[in-house]
């Protein structure tokens, strides 16, 4: 059993991730993409946006608020999003879906998704652009499950990998399966944050 490669629950045909790049780029114009500050005050190296009625917000500490960085709604959550989730967890009432960009040579520490009410309501992630090492384990000490995201990959941490710790380890440039026009990984993660 490798939990990272146990995760991912469907690959995406290009035409379908050539459209949710344009979403998530719309998204990205109507609410810009911002550097996190994680609670030890480092300031991150991905950036990010969100869509829905909640977005989430690094500011030292982690939360979701109902407005961006300029105080304005978050932009609304393309329809093909909570479908895709929908598809692969089962219909909840997603309200949020985070959209981080990596440049080549960005990552994301070890964590645990915990700023949701919910912890139990699952998160979808759809992996778009460059292909990325992801790895996931239960605690601290238990053993690191690790596999490749290529473009078009969806995600799903649910039941018992819910909490589970887990890295974007590295971006692996590929040029060849990106539906990008420049180096870079695009990730949405569809979830129920209220």
């Amino acid at each position: 059993m490798n939990l990272a490669a146990d995760s991912i629950r469907e690959q995406l045909d290009i035409e379908t991730q050539r459209l949710l790049v344009d979403q998530a780029r719309a998204v990205c114009r109507e609410s810009p993409l911002v550097r996190p500050v994680a609670r030890g005050g480092q300031t991150m190296s991905v950036r990010v946006t969100a869509a829905g009625s909640l977005g989430w917000v690094g500011d030292g500490r982690y939360h979701y608020t109902r407005e961006d960085s300029r105080g304005r709604p978050w932009p609304a959550m393309p329809r093909e999003w909570t479908d895709i989730a929908d598809h692969v967890a089962g219909v909840h009432p997603w309200d949020s879906a985070i959209v981080n960009w990596y440049d080549a040579g960005s990552s994301l520490g070890w964590h645990r998704d915990t700023s949701e009410r919910d912890q139990d309501l699952p998160i979808v992630t759809i992996s778009l652009g460059d292909s990325c090492s992801w790895a996931v384990r239960l605690d601290v000490d238990e053993r690191v499950h690790r596999c490749r995201l290529d473009s078009g990959a969806v995600t799903l941490l649910a039941g018992p990998t819910r909490l589970a710790l887990h890295t974007v380890e590295r971006v692996i440039a590929s040029p060849l399966l990106s539906p990008l026009d420049r180096p870079g990984r695009v990730s949405i993660t569809v979830r129920v944050a209220g």
